[in-house]
């Protein structure tokens, strides 16, 4: 890994200030200028969770990509500037599955002893800084606020507040797991017919005040002034979006179209 080209990929200068103060600005910086993005999967393209894949095609190919990649990408990072992290793996509540599966990779990372959830691999509800693993006490990331609890099970859970309720994201095994254990879940996750990522194009970003994402053919953007949402109409339109709003500029467009003209008819 190339540290500096990894900081200039993501926008970073000089790192300063306290642990916590560097280990945000990184966060931050993830998920505001590498897009999480399944485009690989549907370009037919096998996605390998070795770091020095990640990082060439993350960094040097200015791709995105989904958790497995972005998370591990972030970890190796972390751990060359000095900091101990623990790989966890956890299961994904969003949609209302009622027995979800062990899909979803995220970090805790330690500060003086002090355990924080980073993950900046969860799409349009990522977090967008390291969250204390305090359960049961919110944490604001305006416009956003998140909170832990533990669950019966001894998983940790995630929750997101949306309105005046809590919306669940996903829960973690209490235990670090190691590299190798993410790959049954990378290839269902990449392969299966049923898995998410194998269906519609996904992509989203945080920005300053809100977050664009993309699913299908709808892109929405939520910021100060509230919430748009734009249904793309045509296939070139979609590669203009990627490519214009997501920074997603050198895509297999032929690969795509014949998986996505479905989506246009």
């Amino acid at each position: 890994m190339n540290i500096d080209l990894l900081l200039g990929r993501i926008g970073v200068g000089p790192l300063q200030g306290s642990p916590l103060t560097r280990l945000k600005a990184l966060h931050r910086a993830m998920t505001k200028t590498v897009p999480f993005e399944n485009l690989a999967i549907l370009e037919g393209k096998r996605i390998i969770l070795a770091p020095g894949d990640i990082f060439s095609k993350v960094v040097e190919r200015g791709r995105g990509g989904y958790c497995y990649e972005l998370n591990t990408l972030f970890a190796e990072l972390l751990e060359r500037l000095g900091y101990r992290v623990e790989r966890l793996l956890g299961r994904v509540w969003v949609g209302g599955a009622s027995a979800p599966p062990l899909t979803h990779m995220a970090l805790r990372v330690f500060l003086e002893n002090r355990p924080y959830l980073c993950d900046v691999g969860f799409g349009g509800s990522t977090l967008r800084e390291p969250l204390p693993w305090i359960p049961g006490e919110a944490a604001i990331q305006p416009p956003d606020a998140y909170r832990l609890d533990a669950a019966d099970d001894g998983e940790t859970l995630l929750s997101q507040r949306s309105g005046a309720e809590w919306k669940s994201l996903y829960s973690l095994l209490p235990c670090p797991v190691r590299p190798q254990d993410f790959l049954p879940a990378n290839h269902y996750s990449s392969t299966h017919p049923d898995s998410y990522f194998t269906r519609d194009p996904i992509a989203a970003l945080t920005t300053d005040d809100g977050r664009i994402t993309l699913r299908g053919r709808v892109f929405r953007r939520v910021d100060a002034d509230g919430e748009t949402v734009r249904e793309l109409a045509t296939f070139d339109e979609l590669i203009q979006v990627l490519a214009g709003r997501f920074g997603l500029a050198h895509l297999d467009a032929t690969a795509l179209e014949g998986r996505l003209s479905r989506l246009f008819v």
